[in-house]
């Protein structure tokens, strides 16, 4: 079997595990019991973070001990459509062509290729290999909370390679912080006015993607749109606001909003057809949306009051001026984003509306600057706010020990030399390399396009020549 395929079937194997972030068990288990079987030592710690150890090849045994690191959670996302219950269903695997996506989900190969790449190092008998740690963490995507919890004697080696990253051909040797700010600001009701028709309109069908890698990138807003629609319908005579939500997780661009609205009949007709115009200045305004809708349809069951209508006009106008998108690039990696930030998730509970935001950056000052921006808005608009979920830079050591040979194999391998970029996202090595003085690290990663919505795909071939590559810089590594 060539060595494409089996990494394939370990990733088959894996999505057969549920494993959305915070529940990870049974996937741990399922390693556990793997190494158990080979005989080798693993260790769980109390955040569930799960560490195996295994042997070198014969005479390889005194070289230096390599980490390979990934997560063992996945970003579970499905289209509207989709009744996938991941909780008990396998991911439904689809291959066309060079590409393999799943069927109307995420398909986790953010990180389950790090999974099946480890586990094949493991065990492929032609891998000339040092000693290996595997070291799969829980919970990396809402907040990198697994890594945050490692103990300093949790793993032995001081060279660490994640395969955490989606462009084949780039080592990654840095990363963004991040930051989440939550705002809250509660607000008044009025009742509906008598004979209101309540509507609902929606925002749908957009790309989404990761808020870290895809953030620079044309894409709409979900959330954002749905408030350039709600300033525009509210401003018919008798119109209010009932509730509103959009978004799903935190590290995701929202791809779907909706609002409850209530309108006097007479203005049913009027909204209709803005909405339609909304729709197409919307498509003209982000034409890589293909799928974009906007709808207004009758909402079931009518709520018992509306936003009060300075509230509803605060709301709606807090959602257009919290910042959303990249906010300049890198003076060292002109390719990279310096500094972002994601309106991810907006909500009403109880009298209540709920905003989440996340920031990114390279720079510590960046972050801070971002961060505060958006607590000013939020404080302009009379809400409260908290901070939480922060995380630190990886900063690029371009002098890496590990890079240099890195690049020696690359070139060795290819004729040209790779890539080096530091990644707009945050990855778990900032974190470890802050509890772990003196890892040299670096991150790579088969091509990866769409991470974190159900558009998510993996380049096969991109995976193989990983593979090809991860091989021979271990076999490099076993040599010393």
């Amino acid at each position: 079997m060539a060595a494409i395929d089996r990494i394939l079937e370990w990733f088959e194997r894996i999505s057969a595990i549920p494993r959305c972030s915070k529940n990870e068990e049974a996937i741990a288990r399922w390693f556990e019991a793997w190494a158990q079987g080979r005989g080798w030592a693993s260790r769980r710690d109390p955040a569930g973070n799960l560490a195996i150890e295994v042997p070198a090849s014969p005479g390889c045994e005194r070289a230096p001990g390599v980490v390979i690191q990934g997560h063992l959670d996945m970003v579970c996302e499905r289209t509207p459509a989709s009744t996938h219950d991941f909780a008990a269903d396998p991911i439904r695997l689809i291959r066309e062509g060079d590409w393999l996506r799943a069927d109307q989900t995420t398909l986790g190969a953010d990180n389950g290729v790090a999974l099946a790449v480890g586990a094949a190092l493991a065990e492929a008998p032609e891998v000339t290999r040092p000693p290996l740690e595997l070291l799969f963490t829980v919970d990396e995507e809402t907040g990198l909370t697994g890594a945050k919890q490692l103990q300093p004697k949790f793993v032995k080696g001081r060279t660490l390679i994640n395969l955490d990253s989606e462009t084949e051909g780039v080592f990654t040797v840095g990363c963004a912080g991040g930051r989440d700010v939550q705002a809250f600001r509660s607000f008044a009701t009025a009742p509906p006015a008598v004979g209101a028709r309540f509507l609902r309109l929606s925002v749908g069908g957009l790309h989404g993607g990761h808020s870290g890698v895809d953030i620079h990138r044309p894409r709409a807003n979900a959330i954002r749109l749905l408030a350039l629609a709600l300033d525009r319908l509210t401003l018919l005579p008798g119109a209010g606001l009932a509730t509103l939500s959009g978004g799903t997780r935190r590290n995701a661009i929202p791809r779907d909003a909706s609002a409850v609205i209530a309108l006097p009949p007479a203005a049913v007709p009027e909204a209709e057809r803005l909405v339609r115009t909304l729709e197409r200045r919307f498509a003209a305004g982000y034409p890589l949306e293909t799928a974009l809708q906007i709808t207004l349809a009758p909402h079931d069951g009518p709520p018992a009051e509306l936003m009060h209508p300075v509230d509803a006009e605060t709301a709606i106008r807090l959602l257009l001026v919290v910042p959303h998108g990249p906010a300049g690039m890198s003076p060292d990696f002109p390719e990279v984003v310096m500094t972002s930030n994601n309106l991810a998730l907006a909500g009403v509970e109880g009298r209540t509306l709920k905003l989440f935001t996340t920031q990114r950056s390279l720079s510590p000052v960046g972050l801070d600057t971002m961060s505060a921006r958006v607590r000013a808005v939020a404080a302009l608009a009379g809400a409260q706010h908290r901070t939480e979920s922060e995380y630190p830079a990886w900063v690029p050591n371009l002098h890496s020990p590990l890079l240099g040979r890195c690049r020696e194999v690359y070139r060795r391998m290819n004729g040209r030399e790779a890539q080096v970029r530091a990644i707009h996202a945050g990855l778990e090595c900032a974190l470890i390399g802050d509890l772990y003085p003196g890892m040299d690290m670096i991150s790579l990663g088969p091509t990866t396009e769409d991470a974190h919505s159900p558009s998510e795909r993996l380049n096969v071939p991109s995976l193989a020549r990983l593979w090809d590559f991860t091989v021979a810089l271990l076999r490099s590594l076993a040599a010393e």
